[in-house]
This record gives C-alpha cells, structure tokens and sequence, in this order.
C-alpha cells in the first residue's frame, strides 16, 4: 500500500517539477523576466541549487539529484523551445495582458519570499541586502533597454568564444532571482542571436551557448549555497529585494475596458498560479525528508523485507 502511494506522489511530483521548469524556460526567453524568480516562485529554488552545487556529493549523490532534476530540465527545454514562439506572439497581440500575468506571478511570491526570510530572526542589517537589491531593481527595471543587434549564424574561434561566454553569463545571471538573463544577453548584444538559433533551429550556435549555459549553472549555483547556508536570512532579504524591485519593470499601465479587465484577470491569475505553486504547504511535496511523511499509513502495517522499503531518496 504504501509502495503504490510513494509511487503516486512521486509522479505527481515530476509532472508538477516539468511544469516548474516549463515556467522557468518560459521565463528565460522574455526580457525582465528573471528563471530564478519563477524557480523561487514555484518553491524548488533551494532544492535546485543545492541539487546543482553538489551533484556528485550531496543529496544522495549523482543519481537522486539526476532524478530530481531531469523533470525540471526537461520542462525547462519544452518551455524554451516550445513557447518562444507564443510568448513572441503573445507579447505582440495581447502585450499588456502579457505583462500583467507575469507582474502577478512575481507578486504572488512575495508572500512566500517574506515568510521564508522570517525563518530567521530578523536583524536590522537585514535591511541594507534588502535596499540595495531593491535599489538597484528598480533603476535596472526603468533603464532605457539598449537597441538589438545582427544575430550571429555562423561561429569562427571569437564568435565562437562570445557565444560561450553569453552563455555562462546569462544562465548565471538566470538563476538570480530577479535578474533576467535575456535582458543580460540584451545589455552584451547577443539576445537576437539566442532567439534567431532558437526559431532557426541552428544547433551549432544553440549548442555552444548551451555548453557555456551548463558552466555559468554550476558556477553560481555553488556561490549562491554558499550564501544561503553561511548567511540564510541576509540572503533571502537580499532576494526578497531584487523580486519585489523587478515589479515596476512589468507594470506597462491599466488600459480602461475590457482590455483592463482582461488585464485584471491575468493579473489574479498569476498571482493565483505563484501562491499555489509557491506556498509552503506546496513546497513539503518537493523534498525527499517529506516523502516519509506523505507516504506514511495511518494504520499499522507488518513488517517489510529490505527489498520492499523505499529509500528516501529514490522519488525526489
């Protein structure tokens, strides 16, 4: 009995970590939109970076963290190569609806971001991460966004070299909460080449950019759980600031309407989606420590063989 339930909340499980990751890959193809907001939003921030830093180490090791993350590449995959075209599309016919459904994502984090931060006891040098994340969002939220430039198709050894970089850069900067990594490729010039190997199907150049992608993850992701274990609260102050920062940058203004209503209804649905996905209550479904307790049957049960138990490990 209690077999079949594991088995159960662990699919459950990896569809609700494929679509996390769709959002996240979704997230990555738009400018201003940052994948570790969506990743913080959706509750498997911590759990990533921690399954990212210490792939062959920790958490089981290299297998349990495979297992954990291969549902959220996947669906970061689908969401980058499956919806850049509709968001493209979306924000050109339905712009401001758009905007208002991923304004509503943002601030519906909020809500979890502060309740995860007051884990810790709060000290007032928490305030100085959280201004100056604030601080800095916002002028990066309101700054002019510098002119596109030619895409590159072809790669020689410095092309080759830039496209590399562009992509331990950007998947560096993608996993800051609150930092997009397309508007960083915007700022070095290389978002027209990203999206133009993207729709044009050119492995070579999504290649590379994929191969720096992999390097920038790793990099950041062990100086962010450095962070987060040395100094947890300071941190997620420090987070809480660059999502809540991020929010101007979104609003594009209320149309009056229909159209407002429209925008209402997107709005309250984002929101909607990141409190449902993001609550506490969501997130215990995501960690292997809560499978014992998911799992568990209230009556008693005889005694299993070795061959029977579950390692804790094993649906993560």
């Amino acid at each position: 009995m209690r077999d079949r339930v594991a088995r159960k909340d662990a699919k459950i499980t990896i569809m609700l970590n494929v679509v996390r990751g769709a959002l996240i890959g979704i997230a990555n193809t738009i400018p201003g939109v940052s994948g570790g907001t969506i990743a913080v939003v959706t509750g498997i921030y911590e759990d990533a970076l921690s399954s990212l830093s210490g792939f062959f180490r920790e958490n089981g090791g290299w297998k349990s963290n495979s297992r954990f993350l291969a549902p959220i590449v996947l669906g970061i995959a689908f969401g980058i190569f499956g919806f850049a075209h509709i968001i493209g599309y979306l924000l050109e016919v339905v712009p401001v609806p758009t905007s208002f459904f991923f304004l509503g994502l943002i601030a519906g984090s909020l809500p979890f971001l502060f309740k995860t931060a007051r884990k810790d006891p709060f000290r007032k040098i928490y305030l100085i991460p959280l201004l100056l994340t604030l601080g800095f969002m916002v002028y990066m939220s309101l700054a002019e966004r510098p002119p596109e430039s030619d895409p590159i198709r072809t790669l020689g050894l410095m092309s080759g070299v830039l496209v590399f970089l562009s992509g331990v850069i950007s998947s560096g900067a993608m996993i800051i909460p609150g930092i997009s990594g397309s508007f960083i490729l915007l700022l070095i010039g290389m978002y027209t080449t990203f999206i133009a190997g993207l729709r044009e199907g050119n492995a070579v150049v999504i290649g590379v950019f994929l191969v720096g992608s992999v390097a920038g993850l790793v990099f950041i992701a062990k100086l962010i759980s450095y962070f987060l274990r040395r100094f947890h609260g300071a941190t997620y102050y420090a987070i809480l600031g660059l999502v809540a920062g991020s929010i101007p940058g979104f609003w594009p203004g209320l149309p009056r309407g229909m159209a407002g209503i429209g925008s209402l209804f997107a709005l309250a649905l984002g929101f909607v989606l990141a409190y449902g996905l993001g609550a506490e209550r969501k997130t215990k479904h995501l960690t292997p420590a809560a499978t014992p307790e998911l799992t568990a049957d209230p009556d008693p049960m005889p005694p299993t063989t070795g061959a029977d138990e579950l390692d804790e490990n094993s649906y993560r």
